[in-house]
């Protein structure tokens, strides 16, 4: 099996309209393409330029040590208030007027 050249790739062109084919990794490939049509296509070789490489370097965790957080509450409410964080907040839906549906 062939090893493909990295650094370049044929692109094969429509020589009327200016409009791109196909891209090819093998120059063969690209040849074949413009076999099919020779009066109107042509090949061209580009190659791969590498765009600029940016390392950023992420914290493992968000630093928690300067977070405080300050919620007062009056002693004689402190049980109610304690009850209501553990309760999830349940809203009633008003009754419908309608008659029922029946399936």
């Amino acid at each position: 099996m062939k090893k493909y050249n990295s650094e370049d790739y044929f692109s094969v062109i429509n020589k009327k309209t200016g409009r791109k084919i196909v891209d090819c990794s093998d120059e063969l490939d690209a040849l074949a393409m413009v076999a099919f049509d020779p009066q109107n296509r042509t090949i061209t070789r580009n190659k791969f330029m590498m765009g600029p490489v940016v390392d950023i370097e992420m914290p493992k965790a968000l630093p928690t040590n300067e977070i405080v957080a300050v919620h007062t509450v009056n002693e004689e409410k402190f049980d109610e208030y304690f009850d209501n964080l553990l309760k999830p907040n349940q809203t009633k839906l008003p009754e419908g007027k309608q008659e029922p549906v029946i399936i």
